[in-house]
Protein backbone atom coordinates (compact mmCIF):
# COMPACT_ATOMS: atom_id res chain seq x y z
CA UNK A 1 0.00 0.00 0.00
CA UNK A 2 1.31 3.47 -0.90
CA UNK A 3 0.95 6.05 1.82
CA UNK A 4 0.88 9.80 1.21
CA UNK A 5 4.54 10.52 1.92
CA UNK A 6 6.02 7.50 0.13
CA UNK A 7 3.97 8.18 -2.99
CA UNK A 8 5.19 11.76 -3.16
CA UNK A 9 8.82 10.91 -2.57
CA UNK A 10 9.18 7.61 -4.37
CA UNK A 11 6.62 7.25 -7.17
CA UNK A 12 7.54 4.35 -9.49
CA UNK A 13 10.52 2.10 -8.81
CA UNK A 14 13.86 2.24 -10.60
CA UNK A 15 12.95 -0.95 -12.46
CA UNK A 16 9.76 0.70 -13.76
CA UNK A 17 11.74 3.74 -14.90
CA UNK A 18 14.30 1.54 -16.65
CA UNK A 19 11.55 -0.29 -18.52
CA UNK A 20 9.89 2.78 -19.93
CA UNK A 21 12.18 3.52 -22.83
CA UNK A 22 13.51 6.85 -23.96
CA UNK A 23 11.64 9.07 -21.49
CA UNK A 24 12.95 7.19 -18.47
CA UNK A 25 15.97 5.23 -19.54
CA UNK A 26 18.02 6.54 -16.62
CA UNK A 27 17.54 5.81 -12.94
CA UNK A 28 14.68 6.97 -10.73
CA UNK A 29 16.83 9.94 -9.69
CA UNK A 30 16.69 11.32 -13.22
CA UNK A 31 14.09 13.60 -14.78
CA UNK A 32 13.46 14.90 -18.26
CA UNK A 33 15.49 18.09 -18.70
CA UNK A 34 12.83 20.49 -19.95
CA UNK A 35 15.37 23.32 -20.20
CA UNK A 36 17.22 21.49 -23.00
CA UNK A 37 14.63 19.13 -24.48
CA UNK A 38 13.51 20.00 -28.00
CA UNK A 39 11.94 18.70 -31.19
CA UNK A 40 13.89 19.54 -34.32
CA UNK A 41 13.44 18.97 -38.05
CA UNK A 42 14.23 19.85 -41.64
CA UNK A 43 11.30 20.25 -44.01
CA UNK A 44 11.42 18.87 -47.52
CA UNK A 45 11.69 22.51 -48.65
CA UNK A 46 14.93 22.82 -46.62
CA UNK A 47 13.64 24.90 -43.68
CA UNK A 48 15.18 23.88 -40.36
CA UNK A 49 13.36 24.38 -37.09
CA UNK A 50 13.37 23.63 -33.37
CA UNK A 51 10.63 23.69 -30.73
CA UNK A 52 11.07 23.25 -27.00
CA UNK A 53 9.32 20.43 -25.12
CA UNK A 54 6.89 21.15 -22.26
CA UNK A 55 5.37 17.72 -21.53
CA UNK A 56 5.93 14.04 -22.27
CA UNK A 57 4.05 10.74 -22.03
CA UNK A 58 5.91 7.44 -22.37
CA UNK A 59 5.09 3.77 -22.02
CA UNK A 60 7.09 0.58 -22.35
CA UNK A 61 8.47 -0.11 -25.82
CA UNK A 62 7.85 3.37 -27.22
CA UNK A 63 9.95 6.49 -27.79
CA UNK A 64 7.28 8.60 -26.15
CA UNK A 65 4.88 11.38 -27.09
CA UNK A 66 6.06 14.98 -26.67
CA UNK A 67 4.29 18.34 -26.50
CA UNK A 68 5.66 21.69 -27.67
CA UNK A 69 4.24 25.02 -26.39
CA UNK A 70 1.70 27.01 -28.38
CA UNK A 71 2.89 29.98 -30.44
CA UNK A 72 1.03 32.46 -32.63
CA UNK A 73 1.17 31.68 -36.33
CA UNK A 74 3.27 33.96 -38.50
CA UNK A 75 4.26 34.50 -42.13
CA UNK A 76 7.58 32.65 -42.23
CA UNK A 77 10.43 34.93 -43.35
CA UNK A 78 7.85 37.57 -44.31
CA UNK A 79 8.74 41.12 -45.33
CA UNK A 80 5.55 42.83 -44.16
CA UNK A 81 3.12 42.14 -41.30
CA UNK A 82 4.34 38.93 -39.69
CA UNK A 83 1.30 37.75 -37.64
CA UNK A 84 -1.27 35.74 -39.61
CA UNK A 85 -4.60 37.47 -40.24
CA UNK A 86 -6.96 36.26 -38.83
CA UNK A 87 -4.65 35.36 -35.95
CA UNK A 88 -4.46 31.86 -34.52
CA UNK A 89 -2.12 29.82 -32.35
CA UNK A 90 -0.67 26.43 -33.14
CA UNK A 91 1.00 23.71 -31.12
CA UNK A 92 2.89 20.50 -31.89
CA UNK A 93 2.41 16.98 -30.51
CA UNK A 94 4.98 14.52 -31.83
CA UNK A 95 6.44 11.04 -31.71
CA UNK A 96 9.44 9.81 -33.67
CA UNK A 97 7.06 8.67 -36.45
CA UNK A 98 4.02 10.98 -36.37
CA UNK A 99 3.06 14.54 -35.52
CA UNK A 100 -0.12 16.53 -34.96
CA UNK A 101 -0.72 20.28 -35.18
CA UNK A 102 -3.37 21.83 -32.90
CA UNK A 103 -4.78 25.14 -34.13
CA UNK A 104 -6.90 27.50 -32.04
CA UNK A 105 -8.55 30.83 -32.72
CA UNK A 106 -10.27 32.61 -35.60
CA UNK A 107 -11.17 30.66 -38.70
CA UNK A 108 -8.56 28.01 -37.92
CA UNK A 109 -10.01 26.75 -34.64
CA UNK A 110 -10.84 23.26 -35.86
CA UNK A 111 -8.23 22.85 -38.63
CA UNK A 112 -6.05 20.35 -36.81
CA UNK A 113 -3.86 17.93 -38.75
CA UNK A 114 -2.01 14.68 -38.08
CA UNK A 115 0.38 12.81 -40.38
CA UNK A 116 3.49 10.66 -40.60
CA UNK A 117 6.64 12.73 -40.19
CA UNK A 118 8.10 11.64 -43.52
CA UNK A 119 5.21 13.25 -45.40
CA UNK A 120 6.57 16.75 -44.65
CA UNK A 121 10.08 16.35 -43.24
CA UNK A 122 13.36 15.00 -44.55
CA UNK A 123 14.61 14.94 -40.93
CA UNK A 124 12.57 14.78 -37.73
CA UNK A 125 14.00 13.99 -34.30
CA UNK A 126 13.33 14.49 -30.60
CA UNK A 127 16.07 15.36 -28.12
CA UNK A 128 14.95 14.32 -24.63
CA UNK A 129 17.97 14.49 -22.29
CA UNK A 130 17.83 13.45 -18.65
CA UNK A 131 19.14 15.48 -15.72
CA UNK A 132 20.05 14.52 -12.18
CA UNK A 133 17.21 15.25 -9.78
CA UNK A 134 16.24 14.96 -6.13
CA UNK A 135 12.83 14.05 -4.65
CA UNK A 136 10.90 16.89 -3.00
CA UNK A 137 8.08 16.56 -0.48
CA UNK A 138 5.84 19.60 -1.24
CA UNK A 139 3.94 19.13 2.03
CA UNK A 140 7.05 19.42 4.17
CA UNK A 141 9.37 22.01 2.63
CA UNK A 142 8.96 25.74 3.18
CA UNK A 143 8.95 28.48 0.55
CA UNK A 144 12.67 29.16 0.90
CA UNK A 145 13.41 25.51 0.17
CA UNK A 146 11.08 25.52 -2.86
CA UNK A 147 12.97 28.54 -4.19
CA UNK A 148 16.30 26.77 -3.59
CA UNK A 149 15.12 23.58 -5.33
CA UNK A 150 13.43 25.38 -8.26
CA UNK A 151 12.66 24.46 -11.02
CA UNK A 152 10.46 21.51 -10.10
CA UNK A 153 8.95 18.87 -12.34
CA UNK A 154 6.31 16.19 -11.82
CA UNK A 155 6.49 12.54 -12.80
CA UNK A 156 3.25 10.55 -12.73
CA UNK A 157 3.24 6.75 -13.05
CA UNK A 158 -0.19 5.36 -13.92
CA UNK A 159 -1.53 2.09 -15.31
CA UNK A 160 -3.98 1.86 -18.20
CA UNK A 161 -3.75 -1.06 -20.60
CA UNK A 162 -0.07 0.01 -20.60
CA UNK A 163 2.06 1.45 -17.82
CA UNK A 164 2.59 5.17 -18.52
CA UNK A 165 4.96 7.80 -17.18
CA UNK A 166 3.82 11.41 -17.63
CA UNK A 167 6.31 14.24 -17.09
CA UNK A 168 5.87 18.01 -17.07
CA UNK A 169 7.31 21.10 -15.34
CA UNK A 170 5.57 22.41 -12.23
CA UNK A 171 4.22 25.76 -13.39
CA UNK A 172 2.53 26.83 -10.14
CA UNK A 173 2.62 25.48 -6.58
CA UNK A 174 0.82 26.71 -3.45
CA UNK A 175 1.46 25.32 0.01
CA UNK A 176 0.72 25.67 3.70
CA UNK A 177 1.61 23.43 6.64
CA UNK A 178 0.76 19.86 5.67
CA UNK A 179 -0.90 20.75 2.36
CA UNK A 180 -0.01 21.74 -1.19
CA UNK A 181 -1.56 22.22 -4.61
CA UNK A 182 0.05 22.14 -8.04
CA UNK A 183 -1.44 23.47 -11.29
CA UNK A 184 0.33 23.00 -14.60
CA UNK A 185 -0.25 22.54 -18.28
CA UNK A 186 -1.19 21.95 -20.85
CA UNK A 187 0.13 18.38 -20.54
CA UNK A 188 -0.44 15.14 -22.44
CA UNK A 189 -2.98 12.64 -21.05
CA UNK A 190 -3.05 9.36 -23.03
CA UNK A 191 -6.50 8.12 -24.09
CA UNK A 192 -5.48 4.78 -22.64
CA UNK A 193 -5.82 6.20 -19.12
CA UNK A 194 -9.28 7.76 -19.21
CA UNK A 195 -12.24 8.24 -21.55
CA UNK A 196 -13.23 11.91 -21.89
CA UNK A 197 -16.18 12.23 -24.33
CA UNK A 198 -16.28 15.03 -26.94
CA UNK A 199 -12.61 15.83 -26.42
CA UNK A 200 -10.00 16.38 -29.15
CA UNK A 201 -7.16 13.83 -29.39
CA UNK A 202 -3.68 14.18 -30.87
CA UNK A 203 -1.30 11.23 -31.38
CA UNK A 204 -3.47 9.23 -28.98
CA UNK A 205 -3.49 11.90 -26.25
CA UNK A 206 -5.75 14.58 -24.84
CA UNK A 207 -4.37 18.06 -24.25
CA UNK A 208 -5.24 19.10 -20.69
CA UNK A 209 -4.46 21.31 -17.73
CA UNK A 210 -3.71 19.31 -14.59
CA UNK A 211 -4.46 19.92 -10.89
CA UNK A 212 -3.09 17.85 -8.00
CA UNK A 213 -3.04 18.07 -4.21
CA UNK A 214 -3.09 14.37 -3.31
CA UNK A 215 -0.44 11.66 -3.72
CA UNK A 216 -2.52 9.35 -5.89
CA UNK A 217 -5.01 11.41 -7.89
CA UNK A 218 -5.16 14.24 -10.43
CA UNK A 219 -7.97 16.32 -11.87
CA UNK A 220 -7.77 17.50 -15.48
CA UNK A 221 -9.56 19.96 -17.74
CA UNK A 222 -9.15 18.68 -21.29
CA UNK A 223 -9.48 20.50 -24.61
CA UNK A 224 -12.94 19.93 -26.11
CA UNK A 225 -16.14 21.58 -27.27
CA UNK A 226 -18.26 23.61 -24.87
CA UNK A 227 -22.03 24.08 -25.11
CA UNK A 228 -21.50 26.66 -27.87
CA UNK A 229 -19.37 24.20 -29.89
CA UNK A 230 -16.21 26.23 -29.33
CA UNK A 231 -13.16 24.33 -28.14
CA UNK A 232 -11.88 25.24 -24.71
CA UNK A 233 -10.26 23.50 -21.74
CA UNK A 234 -13.61 22.53 -20.20
CA UNK A 235 -13.81 18.70 -20.20
CA UNK A 236 -13.34 17.47 -16.63
CA UNK A 237 -11.94 14.10 -15.62
CA UNK A 238 -10.35 12.59 -12.51
CA UNK A 239 -7.62 9.96 -12.71
CA UNK A 240 -6.90 7.87 -9.62
CA UNK A 241 -4.41 5.19 -8.55
CA UNK A 242 -1.45 7.32 -9.66
CA UNK A 243 2.02 7.34 -8.16
CA UNK A 244 3.19 10.96 -8.04
CA UNK A 245 6.76 12.11 -7.65
CA UNK A 246 7.87 15.75 -7.43
CA UNK A 247 11.51 16.28 -8.47
CA UNK A 248 13.86 19.24 -8.19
Amino acid sequence: MINRRSALLVGGSASIAAALGRCSEASSMQALDFERARIFWTTKAGIKGSWRVVAAACCEGTDGIYLAPAVMAGEIFGMGRLPKDPPYSYQLVATQKRHAIIRRGGASEIEDSEADNDTAFSLFDIFAPQRKSSPVDPEAIDQAEIERQWPLSARLTVKGSELWILEFPVSHISRRAGAFQIESGPVLIPQDLVNIPDTSTFCGCYLAYVFLNKPNQIDVLAFGRNENFHRQFVKFARIEDIQIRILS
